[in-house]
């Protein structure tokens, strides 16, 4: 049965694109499931494999051994532009995270934590997106880094395991909340840390993030803060002097947010943990639902035909219609709503010089020695030669 208080049967119906193109700039919001990459993808990731091998690396978690899968290394090099080296440092420092901060640690001043306020998830957008609200002045009185970032660790695993689902929902939205914080009040040493800590473990997770109740310094502020982030992850977040997340409400219903800030759902005073649903009410007035969701039939036709086979699936949308009452444009409906957008002729060409600039010395090192090399539980004796022709990367 599903738990309407954190997924319900519209999550299962939603297939969303799965790239857009930002100022020249491919964006992948959707790695996982049943998502198929397109070559210039499959090509960086055969590149960077070997990359890796010549590395003579090979991911793992104590005391398991871990298999990267593609998704995940392909989410590592989105998140770091593809630059091979950058992507590497960015996987240790991943592992060497999880080894630490796994098992959770729940405990008392976890829970007390969670019960605060400090961060707490309040509906969900027209993507059913969870919405995760940050209240920086509560977070400015918590005087343990340590149990902070514990805490918000249990806090997201929870929202990643109950709120989302690999292949059709896989990003949040942030509401900051600064209540008027001015620089000498903004810790800054412990914002780097959780900024580093949510860019580090929770790569391309973010669709927007809005900081509200801004002071009038906070441009210096910005400025400074910025620096700690990857270019992609400045571009999604804006800023409001008042209360009202402006932005917020061209891809999110009123009532899924509260009376403070611009919505019709009542402000939460003391049930910040855990989540509950805020309201049935997901889709704008001007939202066309049928160009958002697929169907029950057309859900039914993925499953049948296997295309559902690394999603969650929803039983309660199975039903034995049979393939007769499915006619031949089915697919075709299906995958021009997952049809991802690309750039034009030239800034294609603009990103693989860019990607060629970037790992320059990578391709054009040539290393002549042969060894055995253990990657994902098996063992590859491989010469390397990293000679690739320009004309291979297409994106």
């Amino acid at each position: 049965m599903i738990n309407r208080q954190t997924l319900f049967q519209e999550c299962y119906l939603l297939f969303p694109k799965l790239c857009y193109v930002l100022d020249k700039i491919k964006v992948r919001k959707i790695f996982e499931g049943q998502v198929e990459f397109d070559q210039q993808e499959m090509e960086i990731l055969k590149q960077f494999e070997t990359y890796l091998i010549s590395k003579r690396f090979m991911p793992k978690f104590s005391p398991n051994q871990f298999r990267w899968t593609e998704s995940q290394l392909l989410r590592m090099l989105y998140a770091t532009k593809f630059k091979f080296e950058k992507t590497y440092a960015a996987i240790q420092a991943y592992i060497q995270w999880k080894n630490q901060a796994f098992p959770l640690k729940e405990n008392q001043d976890t829970s007390k934590f969670l019960l605060s306020g400090s961060i707490y998830l309040h509906g969900r957008d027209n993507r059913f997106r969870p919405i995760i609200v940050v209240n920086a002045v509560k977070l400015a009185a918590q005087k343990n880094i340590d149990i902070t970032l514990d805490s918000m660790t249990i806090f997201l695993e929870h929202v990643l395991s109950n709120y989302m689902l690999p292949g059709q929902i896989e990003n949040w939205v942030v509401v900051m909340d600064l209540g008027g914080l001015g620089i000498t009040s903004l810790p800054r040493q412990q914002l780097q840390r959780v900024l580093d800590y949510l860019q580090n473990n929770y790569r391309s997770r973010m669709h927007k993030c809005y900081v509200i109740n801004c002071p009038s310094t906070i441009t210096f502020s910005w400025n400074i803060v910025k620096g700690f982030l990857e270019e992609i992850t400045v571009r999604k977040i804006s800023f409001e002097k008042s209360s009202i997340p402006t932005g917020l409400f061209e891809h999110c219903h009123k009532s899924q947010v509260e009376q403070k800030y611009g919505g019709v759902s009542s402000n939460i005073e003391n049930t910040f943990w855990p989540p509950k649903e805020i309201s049935q009410q997901y889709f704008l007035p001007t939202d066309n639902i049928s160009d958002i969701l697929i169907s029950k039939q057309q859900y039914n036709h993925l499953y049948e035909v296997g295309k559902l086979s690394k999603n969650h699936i929803c039983k309660e949308l199975l039903e034995d219609l049979g393939s007769a009452s499915y006619n031949t444009n089915m697919d075709q409906n299906i995958d021009k709503k997952m049809k991802e957008e690309v750039p034009d002729p030239e800034e294609e060409q603009q990103v693989i010089n860019n990607l060629i600039q970037n790992n320059q010395g990578f391709y054009q090192t040539e290393v002549e020695e042969k060894f055995d090399a253990v990657f994902w539980e098996a063992t590859i004796q491989k010469p390397l030669s990293f000679n690739i022709h320009k004309n291979m990367l297409k994106y």
